[in-house]
């Protein structure tokens, strides 16, 4: 990963631009992208699951189990650009910023092709020695101008890390959500996460959250990408509040991010 440009006015506030080389955004679309597009771990359980029941005298000859085994054995991606955009802007910042996911929100969606409610962005983020939950934003966007629309239309990141800022009813339903999902993991890092996230959060006079918009582009690198989203949203999103952009430039067209995902393509072309 290469930094292009940052602006820092504390650690809890400012932008970042980072870009990746070819070869490791093929290793990402490739790696950890596919892993959580597919949710790996999770239909790795499954397949081991239905491959223990064919053993099972009485299963070998249902078609419907063999036809549910192979369909978790054939690990092609079908999804939506943006959907690539979100996983991998997880990835890097959790490889990259501090940042923590712990449930892989795909598990929610009755239709993998069907948008997600509520925020795209829901985890933590630690700085210095500080844990906090983080609601963000993921946009993808190809358009060549800067800022592209999706930072400044109506459904666009500024608006819609606006939304979160002002209304509590949202972060509390999405402080909710992520509570829901301790039992199930059985995770004690995402236990301690939560816990130490939920008490910054209410501490009185000082509770803080921080709020992350990330704005994934297939074009050339430019600072006012972000730049004039960061120095509007800074007047309405006012401390103690952490407010964070990051625009990541990958040197791939987005049309080709599924073929590399799916092993079509090793190149750009």
């Amino acid at each position: 990963m290469n930094r292009i440009y940052q602006h820092i006015d504390s650690a809890y506030r400012g932008y970042d631009g980072v870009s990746f080389d070819e070869a490791e955004t093929g290793a990402l679309l490739s790696g950890k992208v596919k892993d959580a597009l597919i949710d790996r771990p999770q239909r790795q359980k499954m397949l081991s699951m239905l491959e223990t029941l064919q053993q099972d005298t009485g299963f070998q000859q249902s078609s419907t189990l063999l036809q549910d085994i192979q369909a978790l054995q054939n690990e092609d991606v079908d999804v939506q650009t943006f959907r690539v955009g979100e996983a991998l802007a997880e990835v890097v910042m959790q490889e990259h910023f501090s940042c923590r996911f712990y449930w892989n929100e795909l598990r929610d969606a009755r239709n993998p092709k069907g948008n997600k409610t509520g925020a795209d962005l829901v985890g933590f983020i630690e700085i210095d020695n500080q844990v906090l939950f983080l609601f963000g934003e993921v946009k993808t966007s190809s358009e060549t101008k800067s800022p592209p629309q999706v930072m400044t239309n109506a459904e666009g990141i500024e608006n819609q890390l606006r939304d979160l800022y002002n209304d509590p009813q949202k972060r509390l339903i999405l402080i909710s959500y992520i509570q829901s999902k301790l039992q199930p993991v059985g995770n004690e890092d995402f236990k301690e996460d939560f816990e130490k996230a939920i008490r910054t959060y209410y501490q009185q006079n000082a509770g803080k959250y921080l709020l992350y918009g990330v704005l994934v582009r297939d074009t050339e690198s430019d600072e006012n990408d972000i730049k004039a989203s960061y120095d509007k949203l800074k007047q309405d999103i006012l401390d103690p509040i952490g407010l964070k952009l990051l625009a990541i430039y990958l040197p791939i067209a987005k049309e080709n991010w599924l073929k590399i995902i799916n092993g079509a393509v090793n190149e750009s072309n």
